[in-house]
Parts: structure tokens; sequence; C-alpha cells
């Protein structure tokens, strides 16, 4: 499969249906090679999608981490697991700092706050797109499961915005089958995780994939 742009999206994300998680993963290495990345939250299953890639490929690409600036111990302590497992992490967060961004936009991560989609873009747009122009990226693989969120359940497999492609190898597992990987694996879970982009409920989307990528012209 060769990706064109938009134009074979469709056929793509059907034939990807039919394709395990690893042979998603090799498409998306072998149709992007070195500017493939990953992408990481620290969150409570981000160890699975890096050792499930390193089991696909023999190695993984590097991974992007966005520190918010407003995450806890245990998103930190999964991140430090990854480099401990020798994973490549980039990290990028935004110029200003939480103390700073406090001061000048307070409550704002109230989701009513007139502030808050500012923020937002602020500490995790401005910086993965930072990181994706540094990296030359083209594409990257996310970890993100379609039985998340309402939102997610409208995502497919491979998504062309910006730019970027966006492949989502375990879009269609589900909680049972990400349970079963990593206990089967020995995977550390971040049960504490808590992303304060996301609002109380843990459950608002980011407009990641709407804001985030590299060429506005395509």
């Amino acid at each position: 499969m060769k990706l064109r742009k938009k134009t074979d999206l469709e056929n793509i994300n059907k034939e990807f249906a039919d394709k395990d998680s690893k042979e998603r993963i090799l498409w998306a290495y072998e149709t992007f090679k070195e500017r493939l990345f990953l992408t990481t939250s620290g969150g409570e299953t981000s160890a699975v999608l890096p050792n499930l890639t390193r089991d696909a490929l023999g190695f993984c690409p590097p991974i992007i981490f966005v520190d918010v600036g407003y995450f806890n111990d245990c998103t930190h302590n999964m991140i430090k697991y990854l480099e401990n497992e020798g994973y490549e992490v980039k990290i990028y967060k935004s110029i200003m700092s939480p103390k700073e961004i406090d001061k000048k936009y307070p409550n704002w991560s109230d989701p009513g706050s007139l502030y808050f989609d500012d923020v937002v873009s602020m500490i995790k747009h401005e910086p993965l797109n930072r990181g994706f122009k540094e990296l030359d990226a083209q594409a990257w693989l996310g970890g993100v499961m379609s039985y998340e969120t309402e939102e997610r359940k409208e995502k497919k497999f491979v998504q062309f915005n910006k730019g970027l492609c966006q492949i989502l190898p375990i879009l269609d597992w589900d909680y049972c089958k990400i349970s079963k990987y990593l206990v089967l694996n020995k995977l550390p879970i971040n049960k504490n995780h808590y992303d304060i982009t996301k609002g109380p409920d843990q459950k608002r989307e980011c407009n990641i994939w709407k804001e985030c990528g590299i060429y506005r012209n395509i």
C-alpha cells in the first residue's frame, strides 16, 4: 500500500480492518521510515504502544511526549519507565511555565473559562507542532482506542491532515484486550494519570488531530 495524500485513505482503512496491530505498525514504518514517530500521554496504557511497536519492528521510533506542566508524579514516572526501557523520548513543553500561565490566565483549567482553549493550545498543541517540525515528522503512531470516548468512535485507523498522517494501530482494541496485553507483558499501568486539558471528567477531547500538523495547505 502506498499513501498518496488523501486519495488512498479509504482503501487503506478498509485493508487495515483485516490486519492485526503489528501489521499496521509495519505498514506505517515501511511507508514513512525515519519520518515516523510515536506520541505518548504518559497515561494509563501508555506502555503498550511502544512495547507493541518494538515487538513488530525490532525497535521503536522516537516517542514524542508533550509535558503540559501539570502532570502528577505517576505520569512522569511512566515517562521515566519508558526511558529506562531504552525508548528514546523527545520531550516538548510550553515556553511559559505553569506559574506564569496561572498568573496570566487565572482559573483557566475550568472548561467554561474564556482562557481554556487558548491555554490548551499553548501547552499542548504548540509544543507538539514544534516537535513535529523540529523532527521533520511525516507520520505518527498514536495509542488511542475507539471505546475510550464517543469522539474516538468516529476515528479511522489512518487519517491525514495538515501534512501529517496519523496511524492508530490499536484503535479497535477493547478494554479486555488492552488489559490482557498489559498483564501478559508485565507492563506498568498508570491508573492515576490526570490530564488537566481534558477537564474534570477526563473525557474532553483536546482537538489534537484538528490543531496539530505542519503544512496548512494540504
